[in-house]
């Protein structure tokens, strides 16, 4: 069965020496049969937006199957509005991920505002780190605001998923992210409430070992349909992945 992860961190792991390049990742994708992954850079959350997502851009040009998602730090507006002009016209950047210093802590809507309203013109899916039910309900009001955006809630509520699931419920254009705690209630919870076509497969590598999150999906008691669905044809679709791969491949011609 076909995986793309779009939740994996570039730089993100304390020790040394693991997901820091294109070669480690690509490997860790080979052994956890992952075909695709949608990478955030660290550095740009925690230290610098301009380079790490400049890092990160030149590293999709190294391999094939791996995507970015353009890491706006709200806490440092002016460089990510900088990296948001330089960066995010380019086809292998499928989105944004709004965060902070402090991704436990609900985003600033009015700080937000000025980061979504640059990011309008593109028209690609807003990504926010929802770890508990505060996060979510700023979220929510965020997604409400600006419904031409989709917005994809990180980690779903984290232990509090069903807030997350309830938040769903409320907006057609929020979609589900399955990394976080490996309860196995969640998804079949989720697939129920909003349909398997708004759930989508993460993983927080290399926080939490793939593998891991890919057996909360396959062992999930919901349809082999909706399993198909969520590790793969929902992000396939959400994000324009086979066009963008074909359009890589009319310019290699």
């Amino acid at each position: 069965m076909s995986i793309i992860d779009i939740h994996a961190y570039l730089e993100g792991y304390p020790i040394p020496g693991i997901n820091q390049n294109s070669l480690q990742v690509m490997q860790q994708m080979r052994e956890r049969g992952i075909d695709r992954a949608v990478l955030m850079s660290a550095r740009a959350a925690n230290v610098d937006p301009l380079s790490g997502n400049r890092i990160l851009a030149a590293m999709m040009q190294q391999g094939p199957g791996i995507f970015g998602c353009l890491t706006i730090n709200l806490d440092r507006v002016d460089v990510s509005l900088q990296s948001i002009r330089d960066l995010l016209g380019q086809r292998h950047f499928i989105g944004v991920l709004l965060t902070s210093h402090s991704p436990k802590v609900p985003l600033h809507p009015l700080v937000a505002d000025e980061v979504l309203n640059a990011c309008r013109r593109y028209q690609k899916p807003v990504f926010i780190n929802t770890p508990n039910s505060a996060c979510v309900q700023v979220a929510l009001q965020i997604a409400k605001t600006y419904s031409v955006h989709k917005f994809v809630f990180l980690g779903m509520g984290g232990m509090d998923w069903r807030t997350g699931i309830a938040a769903a419920q409320q907006a057609t254009n929020i979609f589900l992210e399955t990394s976080g705690p490996l309860d196995r209630a969640k998804l079949p919870a989720a697939v129920e409430a909003i349909g398997a076509h708004r759930v989508l497969f993460g993983s927080g590598s290399p926080y939490l070992d793939p593998a891991a999150a890919i057996g909360l999906v396959s062992e999930a008691e919901v349809s082999p349909q909706a399993q198909r669905n969520i590790l793969y044809e929902n992000a396939a679709r959400l994000f324009s992945i086979e066009e963008i791969e074909a359009r890589d491949e009319g310019f290699e011609g």
